[in-house]
Protein backbone atom coordinates (compact mmCIF):
# COMPACT_ATOMS: atom_id res chain seq x y z
CA UNK A 1 0.00 0.00 0.00
CA UNK A 2 2.90 2.22 0.92
CA UNK A 3 4.88 1.87 -2.76
CA UNK A 4 1.29 2.62 -4.23
CA UNK A 5 0.89 5.55 -2.41
CA UNK A 6 4.39 6.79 -2.81
CA UNK A 7 4.21 6.05 -6.54
CA UNK A 8 1.40 8.51 -6.63
CA UNK A 9 2.73 11.02 -4.94
CA UNK A 10 6.42 10.89 -7.06
CA UNK A 11 3.51 10.64 -10.13
CA UNK A 12 1.39 13.61 -9.27
CA UNK A 13 4.84 15.93 -8.61
CA UNK A 14 6.10 15.09 -11.80
CA UNK A 15 3.09 15.84 -13.54
CA UNK A 16 2.90 19.03 -11.25
CA UNK A 17 6.74 20.16 -12.44
CA UNK A 18 6.14 18.81 -15.87
CA UNK A 19 2.93 21.22 -16.71
CA UNK A 20 4.73 24.46 -14.51
CA UNK A 21 7.82 24.37 -16.46
CA UNK A 22 7.92 22.29 -19.58
CA UNK A 23 4.78 21.91 -21.27
CA UNK A 24 1.21 23.20 -20.98
CA UNK A 25 -1.71 22.54 -23.41
CA UNK A 26 -4.22 25.23 -24.90
CA UNK A 27 -7.96 24.40 -26.70
CA UNK A 28 -7.83 26.70 -29.96
CA UNK A 29 -10.53 29.02 -29.83
CA UNK A 30 -11.06 30.25 -33.73
CA UNK A 31 -9.99 29.54 -37.08
CA UNK A 32 -7.05 31.71 -37.55
CA UNK A 33 -4.79 29.10 -38.30
CA UNK A 34 -7.08 27.10 -40.49
CA UNK A 35 -6.67 24.69 -42.00
CA UNK A 36 -3.19 23.71 -39.97
CA UNK A 37 -5.08 24.16 -36.21
CA UNK A 38 -9.04 24.31 -36.63
CA UNK A 39 -10.99 25.75 -33.69
CA UNK A 40 -11.32 23.38 -30.68
CA UNK A 41 -8.07 21.37 -31.44
CA UNK A 42 -5.74 20.58 -28.36
CA UNK A 43 -2.32 22.04 -28.93
CA UNK A 44 0.49 21.09 -26.49
CA UNK A 45 3.87 23.87 -26.17
CA UNK A 46 7.14 23.58 -25.22
CA UNK A 47 8.12 26.08 -22.97
CA UNK A 48 11.30 25.31 -22.95
CA UNK A 49 12.26 25.65 -26.59
CA UNK A 50 13.54 28.81 -26.71
CA UNK A 51 15.35 29.64 -23.90
CA UNK A 52 18.39 28.69 -23.23
CA UNK A 53 19.75 30.31 -26.35
CA UNK A 54 17.42 28.75 -28.66
CA UNK A 55 15.34 31.15 -31.10
CA UNK A 56 12.23 31.21 -32.88
CA UNK A 57 12.52 30.15 -36.70
CA UNK A 58 10.30 31.36 -39.25
CA UNK A 59 7.87 28.70 -39.73
CA UNK A 60 7.26 27.63 -36.20
CA UNK A 61 3.32 27.80 -34.58
CA UNK A 62 3.95 29.49 -31.28
CA UNK A 63 1.42 30.16 -28.34
CA UNK A 64 1.79 33.83 -27.47
CA UNK A 65 0.37 35.71 -24.55
CA UNK A 66 -1.85 39.06 -25.27
CA UNK A 67 -3.69 40.97 -23.80
CA UNK A 68 -5.10 42.84 -26.79
CA UNK A 69 -7.85 40.28 -27.57
CA UNK A 70 -10.48 38.77 -26.04
CA UNK A 71 -8.62 35.16 -25.62
CA UNK A 72 -5.38 35.13 -23.31
CA UNK A 73 -3.74 33.04 -25.69
CA UNK A 74 -3.01 33.05 -29.11
CA UNK A 75 -1.52 30.90 -31.87
CA UNK A 76 0.33 32.12 -34.64
CA UNK A 77 3.23 31.25 -37.18
CA UNK A 78 6.39 33.26 -36.75
CA UNK A 79 7.08 35.05 -40.34
CA UNK A 80 9.85 37.34 -39.62
CA UNK A 81 12.62 37.58 -37.20
CA UNK A 82 14.21 40.23 -35.27
CA UNK A 83 15.74 43.10 -37.26
CA UNK A 84 13.97 42.21 -40.96
CA UNK A 85 12.17 44.10 -42.85
CA UNK A 86 8.59 42.85 -43.92
CA UNK A 87 6.77 44.14 -47.05
CA UNK A 88 2.97 42.56 -47.41
CA UNK A 89 0.98 43.56 -50.54
CA UNK A 90 -1.18 41.51 -53.01
CA UNK A 91 -1.51 38.83 -50.33
CA UNK A 92 2.19 37.90 -50.54
CA UNK A 93 5.13 38.90 -47.64
CA UNK A 94 8.48 39.60 -48.97
CA UNK A 95 11.27 39.44 -46.28
CA UNK A 96 14.00 41.94 -46.92
CA UNK A 97 17.44 42.45 -45.65
CA UNK A 98 20.16 44.95 -45.91
CA UNK A 99 22.18 42.48 -48.18
CA UNK A 100 19.12 42.02 -50.11
CA UNK A 101 17.05 45.19 -51.06
CA UNK A 102 14.36 43.37 -53.42
CA UNK A 103 14.07 40.82 -50.51
CA UNK A 104 12.10 37.31 -50.73
CA UNK A 105 9.04 36.32 -51.24
CA UNK A 106 8.45 34.27 -48.41
CA UNK A 107 6.72 30.53 -50.17
CA UNK A 108 3.83 29.46 -47.63
CA UNK A 109 3.03 26.07 -48.70
CA UNK A 110 0.30 25.74 -45.79
CA UNK A 111 -1.51 28.40 -47.06
CA UNK A 112 -4.40 26.50 -48.22
CA UNK A 113 -7.52 29.26 -48.23
CA UNK A 114 -7.12 32.27 -50.95
CA UNK A 115 -5.49 35.45 -49.53
CA UNK A 116 -6.81 38.27 -48.68
CA UNK A 117 -4.80 41.46 -50.17
CA UNK A 118 -3.45 43.66 -47.67
CA UNK A 119 -5.01 47.23 -48.46
CA UNK A 120 -1.85 49.28 -49.73
CA UNK A 121 0.84 48.23 -49.03
CA UNK A 122 2.28 47.35 -45.31
CA UNK A 123 5.62 48.01 -44.26
CA UNK A 124 7.96 46.74 -40.77
CA UNK A 125 10.74 46.85 -39.82
CA UNK A 126 11.44 44.98 -36.54
CA UNK A 127 13.65 45.57 -33.57
CA UNK A 128 16.34 43.17 -32.08
CA UNK A 129 13.60 41.50 -29.83
CA UNK A 130 11.06 41.76 -32.42
CA UNK A 131 9.04 38.87 -34.06
CA UNK A 132 6.15 39.39 -37.31
CA UNK A 133 3.43 36.82 -37.02
CA UNK A 134 0.59 35.26 -39.06
CA UNK A 135 -2.42 33.37 -38.85
CA UNK A 136 -2.56 30.46 -41.79
CA UNK A 137 -6.23 32.06 -42.32
CA UNK A 138 -5.07 35.42 -43.44
CA UNK A 139 -8.57 36.55 -44.22
CA UNK A 140 -9.90 36.40 -40.49
CA UNK A 141 -6.69 36.01 -38.40
CA UNK A 142 -5.75 39.10 -35.55
CA UNK A 143 -1.98 38.99 -35.50
CA UNK A 144 0.71 41.31 -35.77
CA UNK A 145 -0.78 43.06 -39.18
CA UNK A 146 -3.57 44.88 -36.59
CA UNK A 147 -1.24 43.57 -32.79
CA UNK A 148 1.64 44.82 -34.31
CA UNK A 149 5.52 43.21 -33.82
CA UNK A 150 5.64 40.93 -30.54
CA UNK A 151 8.45 40.07 -28.35
CA UNK A 152 10.34 37.31 -27.46
CA UNK A 153 9.07 37.37 -24.08
CA UNK A 154 5.54 37.02 -25.12
CA UNK A 155 5.49 33.92 -26.65
CA UNK A 156 4.60 31.29 -23.99
CA UNK A 157 5.89 28.30 -26.27
CA UNK A 158 6.41 26.40 -29.43
CA UNK A 159 4.06 24.33 -30.71
CA UNK A 160 5.02 20.22 -30.53
CA UNK A 161 1.75 18.24 -31.11
CA UNK A 162 -2.04 19.36 -32.24
CA UNK A 163 -4.41 16.82 -31.86
CA UNK A 164 -8.02 17.20 -33.82
CA UNK A 165 -10.56 15.60 -32.32
CA UNK A 166 -12.84 16.15 -35.06
CA UNK A 167 -10.76 14.41 -37.70
CA UNK A 168 -9.23 12.19 -34.91
CA UNK A 169 -5.69 12.97 -36.45
CA UNK A 170 -2.49 13.74 -34.63
CA UNK A 171 -0.01 16.54 -36.09
CA UNK A 172 3.62 16.45 -34.71
CA UNK A 173 5.69 19.25 -35.45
Amino acid sequence: MQAIIRSSVVVFVSVVLLRLFVMDSFIVRGDSMAPTVLNYDYVFINKLAYRFGNEPKRGDLVVLANQNTKQKHIIKRVIALPKERIVIENGGVRIKESRDENGVVLQEEYLTLPNTPAVGVIYINLDPQEYFVLGDNRQISIDSRVLGPINKWEIKGKVFLVIQFTRFWLKLF
